[in-house]
């Protein structure tokens, strides 16, 4: 606004800046009788063209001459003549000169610059060129129009007093006179200050648009994901027809495999005793039949004999799942059952799982989800020291954390997650006990004491992120603050990299809308899904609602999981390619932690 003012208070200055000097040098005396004569055609000139009550002569200056001082050239040669400068009179001619008027300021400014040029054109002839200025006349005060009211001019009547001219014009009124002084002195250099505008204007869409240029938005990013969704639904139903139609197909028996194998599991089973050895083998058969797997548990019987019956123990765990056995025996079409080939196959893959899980450390892991239920693990957390606790959370099955996320009461949440914030490692002797009262916890005997605390964030590294996320999603956000602030303080003003993979619905609703949009489309729309859809509507459903039209569509097409394992697989890839594109984004600059945390 200052810039402006400078610049309108000098082009209101110009006319006084350049008012006209006295010549220089000699002006002869018939040049000025030339200039007087011009003067005087210039005032009849205007009287004509302008009423005298607008426009009024100011007169005319000199500017240039010309002086001629050489005779004519002879045309007859052979007579004697001088020749030269000086050799006859002088002859001084007026060749430049500017003529002004004065004007009221209600004049119209294109009729001032008409009658400006007719009268250069009247004035102008021959060698002498006439140039027109003009100047407005500043408004007169209404005070000063009124005659002073004495007693001569009451004395005056009616016929003496002298009525207004009716073409005389009526002054402006004196608040309008600034602002057009300003208007007239303005209005001849709109059109570069509008050109000037308009040049900025398209300089700067010129650069958006260059930047924008080959960049897909947002719209059109969701867009191929929805299109992308369609199509890979499509080909995943084709996918599993063939699958089915292959599953559906027998595997060709080899003989000599079959043999070879049939050969080797004989041996084997005439090795052992069924109803005292604990083996493999044993294993393998009461987990088929803990799990239902009749067929090859029946192929197996057919194959090896019915002396298998006897590696089932008559505790009474199994009894159900021994009636249900028992009638589909009665049932069985021995056409429907695996081929030599295919069972002798399955029957090494699952036995190599079996030798797995039958370890020592493989079993007291496993028995947290055959032996323990949701209520079960909560219980033996609240009976833990808050580190072991929060270990057991991490360590527990991926299906238990939502739930047990929910099920802890608010305080004892917010513990585990500062435990779990204070590292996502595991110390030996930390490994030890955890295995040691969960095998106690199996054995409804009393936990053993905990071991002192040693050096922490050592040992093998856990998956803390996945579990801290649900925790985060459950806490307030004074909550979650206030264990930013902890974590930032304890790391010396930063987070650590696993620290930075935490990503929730409940801390994404803490960023702009476009950067949500932007950090979820850097996921597979279906591994996305998968993470979306492990958490509850209520905490999901605000996040999905503030995403473009396209992508939720896309989300909703890719919610048929096969099984929840599978679910599980996608959302842990969905999980990590978000936390990566949370990390980019921070590197950029175009988020901070602190507001992911909010």
């Amino acid at each position: 606004m200052r810039i402006w003012l400078a610049f309108v208070t000098l082009l209101c200055a110009a006319p006084a800046a350049a008012q006209t000097l006295v010549p220089q040098k000699h002006v002869p005396a018939a040049v000025l009788e030339q200039l007087r004569a011009v003067e005087a055609q210039f005032e009849a000139a205007l009287a004509r063209d302008c009423a005298p009550e607008r426009c009024l002569p100011k007169g005319c200056i000199y500017r240039d001459h010309t002086v001629v001082d050489l005779p004519r050239a002879r045309s007859l040669p052979g007579f004697d003549e001088e020749e030269g400068p000086g050799s006859v009179p002088l002859q001084e001619y007026l060749t430049s000169a500017q003529c002004e008027f004065v004007h009221e300021k209600n004049v119209n400014a294109r009729d001032l610059q008409a009658l400006a040029r007719r009268l250069e054109q009247k004035l102008s002839r021959g060698w002498l060129k006439v140039s027109i200025a003009r100047q407005a006349l500043e408004p007169l005060s209404s005070a000063l129009a009124q005659p002073p009211a004495d007693d001569e001019g009451a004395a005056q009547t009616p016929e003496t007093q002298s009525t207004p001219s009716p073409t005389a014009a009526t002054p402006p009124r004196e608040q309008e006179a600034p602002a057009r002084e300003l208007w007239l002195t303005l209005l001849p250099h709109f059109a570069w200050m509008i050109a000037l505008v308009l040049v900025t204007a398209s300089a700067m869409t010129l650069i958006w648009s260059l930047r924008r240029l080959g960049r897909e938005s947002l719209e059109e990013r969701a867009l191929l994901a929805e299109l992308g969704a369609q199509a890979s639904h499509d080909s995943k139903n084709s996918t599993e027809a063939d699958t089915e139609a292959e599953d559906k197909t027998p595997l060709r028996d080899d003989p000599a495999f079959v043999a070879a194998a049939h050969g080797l599991w004989s041996d084997r089973i005439a090795q052992i005793q069924l109803g005292k050895d604990n083996g493999v083998i044993v294993e393998l058969l009461r987990q088929w039949l803990k799990q239902g797997n009749f067929a090859l548990l029946a192929k197996a019987i057919v194959v090896f004999g019915d002396r298998l019956s006897l590696a089932f123990p008559a505790d009474g765990d199994l009894a159900v799942r021994k009636v249900e056995f028992a009638d589909y025996l009665r049932q069985l079409d021995e056409t429907t059952l695996p081929s030599d080939a295919e069972f002798f196959r399955k029957l090494g893959h699952h036995a190599v799982s079996s030798t797995l899980l039958s370890q020592t450390d493989a079993a007291v892991y496993h028995s947290l989800r055959d032996e323990f239920g949701m209520a079960g693990v909560a219980a033996l957390m609240a009976r833990l020291p808050p580190r072991f606790a929060a270990l057991l959370f991490a360590l527990s099955p991926t299906e238990f954390h939502q739930d047990l996320a929910r099920a802890l009461a608010p305080a004892a949440r917010a513990l585990v997650a500062g435990q779990l914030l204070l590292s996502n490692r595991m110390a030996p002797e930390e490994q030890t006990y955890l295995f040691a009262a969960l095998a106690a916890a199996r054995a409804g005997g009393t936990l053993p004491a905990a071991p002192p605390e040693g050096v922490l964030d050592r040992g093998r590294e856990i998956d803390a992120a996945g579990p801290m996320a649900l925790l985060l999603q459950e806490l307030t956000p004074d909550e979650r603050r206030r264990l930013f602030a902890e974590a930032v303080a304890r790391w010396r003003g930063g987070l650590p990299p696993w620290c930075q993979t935490i990503v929730a619905p409940a801390l994404l609703l803490n960023l702009p809308a476009h950067t949500q949009a932007e950090l979820l489309l850097e996921v597979d729309v279906r591994e996305l899904a998968a993470w979306l859809w492990t958490f509850p509507a209520a905490a999901r459903q605000p996040l999905v609602d503030t995403l473009p039209t396209a992508l939720q569509n896309a989300l909703r097409a890719h919610t048929d999981f096969g099984s929840r394992a599978e679910q599980v697989a996608l959302a842990a890839r969905g999980r990590s390619a978000l936390a990566a594109a949370v990390q980019r984004a921070a590197a950029a600059g175009k988020l901070s932690f602190e507001t992911l945390w909010a």
